[in-house]
């Protein structure tokens, strides 16, 4: 029997809740795997008592400078006797905090870029998409961050865990998870259970509810550029939550643009509502799950937005054909979260990651 133990912060965030879920949720799984983990919520005299110690990095959120001397003095005792493992779990596949590579056996983020060689230069910004409207649109940031270039030995360290697509993006999703810190029931953190066809009545063309208010230009170019492209579609105003699902439930395409991470809830709830999601391309990007798959789980359009219109008018015209990719996703979706041979898949995963690398 493998004794993990978590140090992670409450879910108090759809974030960690994604990180958290499907570890609670797959528990039982995990025990049948021969792995029980403990979570921790802050310091304990018990957190040493483990095979496999394993951290979230927003336990140290804010200023990593603030908490730089004691993380590491905690990585280093952990280090010297167990297996070390830490869930890099910022918004961006670009960032890497070197600091703690020579404290872990084991450096885990939900999504890294398929191309090594981009960890060894230094990124605009640290986002591939914000490096790339900096040099074709010549947007720029007041004060970007920086992006240090790894190692090609650093850069091979850096592995992939699973993304925030297995949490529950219902409706109700976000209440009870929110819950579980103070009830630690496990069926606070359960997946979702209703999907809505990707058939029937959509009376809504194209849905794209966002927020566009980013302290990086580059960051925001993609969102304002595609809610002009949008206008005669629909507004891309924010609305109530509800408003908000019932609006997803009836369209026929969202579209989920990047925001400071390339993965976005938005994509799931499409998944989830049975929408075709239409999304700049992935393909730089290796995750797990493996939700994005061109023209097969979602509908891919290019950085520079010179092929959205068309692309919209192609699903609307042929939507018959682009249901095949809603239901697709959405399967794809209900399988990962919802279904006992995806949370197997899960706990596969979670043991071969306890494992040594």
């Amino acid at each position: 029997m493998i004794r993990l133990n978590l140090l992670t912060e409450p879910p108090r965030n759809q974030n960690t809740a994604a990180f958290l879920g499907p570890i609670v949720w797959n528990q039982k799984i995990l025990r049948d795997r021969g792995i029980v983990v403990r979570t921790f919520y802050g310091s304990d005299p018990a957190l040493g008592d483990c095979d496999v110690f394993a951290v979230n990095s927003k336990f140290w959120g804010g200023d990593w400078q603030a908490n730089r001397e004691p993380a590491l003095a905690l990585l280093e005792s952990m280090y010297a006797n167990r297996r070390v493992l830490y869930f890099d779990r910022s918004s961006t596949p670009g960032s890497v905090n070197r600091d703690v590579l020579p404290h872990v056996h084991r450096y885990l983020k939900n999504a890294v870029y398929r191309e090594r060689g981009n960890y060894t230069r230094a990124v605009y910004n640290g986002r591939l998409f914000a490096d790339y409207y900096h040099r074709a649109a010549d947007v720029t940031d007041y004060a970007p961050l920086a992006s240090p270039a790894l190692s090609e030995a650093e850069a091979a360290r850096i592995e992939v865990s699973w993304n925030t697509g297995l949490a529950n993006y219902s409706l109700t999703g976000p209440r009870r998870w929110s819950w579980y810190r103070f009830l630690p029931f496990r069926a606070l953190m359960a997946p979702p259970r209703r999907f809505i066809p990707p058939s029937g009545q959509r009376t809504v063309a194209v849905s794209c509810r966002m927020g566009s208010s980013y302290r990086h230009a580059t960051v925001a170019h993609q969102r304002l550029r595609m809610a002009e492209l949008l206008a005669r579609y629909r507004t891309t105003r924010r609305v109530s939550k509800m408003a908000y699902v019932r609006e997803l439930c009836a369209s026929k395409i969202v579209a989920s643009p990047f925001g400071y991470s390339e993965i976005n809830y938005k994509d799931f709830e499409a998944f989830l509502c049975g929408a075709v999601l239409f999304k700049p391309d992935m393909s730089h990007l290796d995750t797990w799950p493996d939700y994005f798959r061109p023209d097969a789980t979602y509908v891919a359009h290019r950085w520079d937005l010179s092929d959205v219109a068309a692309k919209i008018e192609e699903v609307l015209g042929n939507y018959d054909h682009y249901l095949e990719i809603a239901r697709a996703g959405q399967s794809m979706y209900r399988w990962h979260t919802a279904e006992r041979a995806g949370q197997e898949a899960f706990a596969d995963r979670f043991a071969t990651l306890v494992g040594p690398p």
